[in-house]
């Protein structure tokens, strides 16, 4: 079940009909209009709709084949700053759970791993932000407290303000990195930690993964 913020209005439907009646529609803040199913009759109206009409609302419900089936409504509260960005949900995702490290004697041949960043606006609008840089993410692996690796070190971003989107709806890989070390670099096996950060939030993802030595 999902959230559907906007503002609610109807339009008389089969105009002259035995079935006239209102229908209920939903006007979201980018000003598209999602059609609402009511619990009752084609000519009768929805007194859960009726008495939202002409105000903001929001609606938890699930839509099926662009129409949406509500299952509460209640008025429409304006989020803080703050918790607008927190609605933003992130994930980071290693590209294995299990990573062997190749400890063959005399071999020194560098192996890498991918981690992505995901990242989900569960409206049915876009998100926008904005980075201080044209740095938009980060990542680095950990372990017992030591960083191991960071994607962003050592590199240089254009000091510039840089807009961001993320697209409503399902998760979508925001950014992907990539580790490169070397087997003699890793000293242990154990279990490891694979964190992200969305820089224009500032909000962090971790994972963890496991470490093996193959010989």
């Amino acid at each position: 079940m999902a959230k559907f913020d906007g503002f609610v209005f109807s339009k008389l439907r089969a105009i002259g009909s035995k079935s006239e009646g209102p229908a209920y529609y939903l006007q979201q803040w980018d000003y598209e209009e999602i059609a609402i199913a009511k619990k009752t009759h084609l000519w009768q109206e929805d007194p859960a709709l009726q008495q939202y009409l002409g105000k903001k609302a929001t609606i938890e419900g699930k839509l099926n084949h662009d129409v949406l089936d509500y299952e509460k409504i209640g008025d429409y509260l304006p989020p803080k700053h703050s918790d607008l960005h927190n609605k933003l949900e992130i994930r980071v995702k290693p590209e294995t759970d299990v990573l062997w490290v190749d400890k063959m004697p005399g071999l020194e041949i560098p192996q890498s791993m991918t981690l992505t960043l995901l990242a989900k606006w569960p409206y049915r609008s876009i998100w926008k932000g904005m980075c201080p840089t044209a740095q938009t993410h980060d990542f680095s692996i950990e372990r017992k407290g030591e960083t191991l690796w960071q994607w962003s070190k050592d590199k240089v971003f254009a000091q510039a303000l840089t807009p961001v989107e993320v697209p409503g709806g399902k998760f979508m890989n925001f950014a992907g990195e990539t580790w490169y070390f070397y087997p003699g670099e890793i000293k242990s096996e154990g279990i490891y930690t694979a964190r992200a950060k969305f820089i224009a939030t500032g909000q962090e993802a971790i994972a963890t993964f496991e470490i093996r030595f193959a010989h």
